[in-house]
Order: C-alpha cells, then structure tokens, then sequence
C-alpha cells in the first residue's frame, strides 16, 4: 500500500510540474500553483519542505493540501479565461462599432488584434473577419439567391427582408443589397449553378474513375513484375524451359531478361549462355509471351 501511494505521488507531481511548465504561458499564477503543488507532491522535495519548515504532514493533510491548491488553480484558469473573453468582446465590439460607420479598414485593425491576443476556438474575431470576406461576395450572394424561398424573394424585392444571413447588422444590410441588385437574375443564376454542380459531379466521377484505374495499373503491374526474380530478373518458368533444351542444362546462365506488358499477355526477351555442341559457350536469346500466371504460352522466337 505504501509503494503503491509513493507511486501515486510520484505521478501526480509530475503531472503537476508539466501542467505548471505549461500553465506559465497562459496563466501565470495557474503556472506557479501548479508548481508548487507538484514540488509539494514529488516526495524528494516534500521531504526536503518537511526539514526546512519542520512540519510533517499526515498523508490526509497532505491530499487534503492538493486538492484545495488544484481547486484554486482551476478557479484561476477560469477567471482568467473569463477575463480575456471580456477583453476580446471589447474589441470585438469596437470592430463592429467600426463597420457601422462604414470604416472598415479600422475595423480590420481591431479584428487582427483580437484575433492574435484573443485566440481560442470560438474566436469572434474570426466570425466577423469571416463575416467580411461575405458581405460582398458575389458567389455567396448567388448561392443565397438560389437557396431562399419564394416568400423570401419576394420579401427581398419588395424590400421587406430582414432575415439575418450575417450576424452584424450593417454587414447583413449591406449584403441584402447585393442580393437586391442581382434578384432579376435570380433564374439565370439558378441554372448557372446547377450546371456549375453537374460540371462539378461529373469531374468527381471522372476523378473516382481515374483514381481507381491508376489503382488497377499499379496492382497490374505489381502483379507482372512479381512473375520475376527479385535476384536477377529472369522469368523462372521461361528460364526452366530454355534450360531444359539446352544441350547441358548445366552449363545454362542468365544474362538479363526484358519484358513489357502487352494487354493479354506479357512479352518476354531472355538473353542467356550455355554450352554449344562445339564444346565452347555461346550467347542465345528466347522471346515469348507468357500470361498473368507465368505460364508460357508461346515461344516466338529463337536465336
């Protein structure tokens, strides 16, 4: 039981010492609890805590000490997280104040700002930039064109549409516009776009098709080249039947083997030596075509 507590020990103040290393780039004073909190946990260093100070802890002061620090340290992490959405909803707003007047450009500053000291996963700051990069878009326009209601169109024509495409009012006002001036081009769009789609549908399967006959070629040839030695090259079942009709199978030796793949079948050259009725050696050559299995269907030529 004492082992398995000193390993307790030993774990959590690591956890805590690189939750601290951490933490200081974040939150500063989370950082520091989280340090001391491990250098209180890590039994080397609480023993050297317990001469200096004189105190020595029961275990259930001990775990009763961390808990409360690592209370602490997560109420600080909440705090300071609450403060900076604060801070970045300040600037966010002073961005948005910004775009009301219609200077943008300012707008900008304050959303780059926002953005670099604010960061987070549900930045606002990226919202409204996103926002922006919209409310002038042409192609977001038409793609809302295409997928309002009837009602809605004819709200947009009679300039009664107040449904909310972007969350900030003078963006969203700006972009109902936009829209406006391309309504009489409502049914134009609309056919622009489904051919946009079908073109799009079409190079999707044209890609499917591509990918999977690239699939199918590099399994071909994969399949071809494992009918050949990965020593030298030969094709073993044309090697064994050149060999077999030499006049001393013995003295049969590959030279090289070239070979292509001609859709039905694969065509093969070998060049070889072996021993002529002269005694001597010579050079010979063997082309045929072979199938998928390596088996060989004909011998076409023989030098």
């Amino acid at each position: 039981m004492k082992t398995f507590i000193t390993i307790l020990k030993w774990f959590f103040g690591i956890i805590f010492l690189i939750g601290g290393l951490g933490g200081l780039f974040t939150s500063f004073l989370t950082g520091i609890i989280f340090l001391l909190l491990g250098f209180f946990i890590l039994p080397p260093t609480y023993e050297l805590f317990a001469k200096k100070t004189k105190l020595n802890l029961p275990s259930w002061a001990k775990w009763a000490t961390v808990i409360i620090g690592f209370i602490i340290a997560s109420f600080t992490i909440d705090n300071s997280n609450a403060e900076k959405d604060a801070e970045m909803d300040l600037v966010v707003k002073k961005a948005s104040e910004f775009i009301n007047s219609g200077q943008i450009d300012s707008a900008k500053v304050y959303i780059e700002k926002a953005k670099s000291q604010y960061s987070s996963t549900k930045n606002k700051a990226v919202d409204l930039e996103n926002e922006l990069n919209k409310y002038q878009s042409e192609d977001f326009a038409k793609e809302t064109l295409v997928s309002m209601t009837d009602e809605e169109f004819e709200q947009l024509k009679n300039d009664q549409l107040t449904k909310n495409y972007l969350s900030q009012k003078s963006l969203n006002t700006e972009f109902i516009a936009l829209m406006k001036t391309q309504a009489p081009e409502r049914e134009k769009i609309i056919k622009e776009i489904a051919e946009k789609k079908e073109q799009e549908r079409i190079a999707r399967e044209l890609e499917a098709e591509r990918k999977k006959q690239e699939e199918i070629n590099k399994n071909r040839k994969e399949n071809v080249e494992k009918q050949f030695s990965a020593w030298d090259g030969s094709h073993p079942k044309l090697s064994r039947m050149i060999k077999e009709n030499c006049r001393n199978p013995d003295s049969y030796g590959h030279i090289e083997t070239r070979f292509r793949d001609d859709g039905n079948s694969i065509f093969v050259i070998t060049k070889y030596r072996a021993e002529n009725g002269f005694g001597g050696m010579t050079i010979g050559s063997v082309s045929a075509r072979v199938d998928f299995d390596g088996n060989v269907l004909e011998i076409v030529s023989q030098d």
